[in-house]
C-alpha cells in the first residue's frame, strides 16, 4: 500500500490540504499547505435569489394562505451543488498535481463524498489510498491522524 503523503478534507463550503511529514518519535505531523473556501456554499438561497416577483403563489386549499412554489428552487439548489462539487474537485486536482504525491487520503461528508470523487480524473482518483466519509474540516490538525488508518502506527 502506498503511504499517504497528503490529506485533503472538505465539506460543502471549504477544503483544507495537509502535507504529512513522518517524525520518527511522534508519528505523522500535518502541515497545512492549502485552504480554500467557496463563497457560493455559504448563506441562504433566498438571499441569493433576488427575483421575488417571479415566484408563483400556490394555494394550500384552506382558503386564504399562500405559499411560494419551490419547483425552481430545487433545480437551482441542484445546479448550485453541482457547481460547488466541481469547484472542489478542480481544487483537489490542482493540489494533488502540484504536490506530485504518490498517494493521498480524502475525507468528505458522506452526502458529497461520492459526487466529488466521481468528478476527479482517473489519474488523481486512482491515487486515493483512503476514503473517510466524515466532515473533518473543523478538526484540529493534531487530531486528524486518528481518523485515518493509513496514518496509524502498525
Amino acid at each position: 500500500m502506498t503511504p499517504s503523503s497528503l490529506i485533503i478534507v472538505t465539506d460543502r463550503g471549504s477544503l483544507k490540504a495537509y502535507r504529512v511529514d513522518e517524525t520518527p518519535t511522534r508519528g505523522p505531523s500535518l502541515q497545512l499547505v492549502q485552504a480554500f473556501n467557496i463563497t457560493d456554499a455559504h448563506g441562504k438561497l433566498v438571499d441569493k435569489v433576488s427575483d421575488l416577483a417571479g415566484r408563483f403563489p400556490v394555494s394550500d386549499g384552506a382558503g386564504g394562505r399562500h405559499a411560494n412554489s419551490i419547483a425552481e428552487r430545487t433545480q437551482l439548489e441542484t445546479e448550485t451543488d453541482r457547481r460547488i462539487h466541481k469547484q472542489l474537485a478542480d481544487q483537489i486536482v490542482k493540489i494533488v498535481q502540484s504536490d506530485g504525491v504518490e498517494g493521498w487520503s480524502f475525507a468528505a461528508p458522506a452526502s458529497i463524498h461520492a459526487a466529488i470523487v466521481d468528478l476527479l480524473p482517473a489519474s488523481v482518483r486512482d491515487r486515493i489510498v483512503e476514503h473517510v466519509k466524515s466532515d473533518l474540516v473543523k478538526t484540529e490538525p493534531s487530531k486528524l491522524p486518528t481518523h485515518f488508518r493509513s496514518l496509524q502506527p502498525m
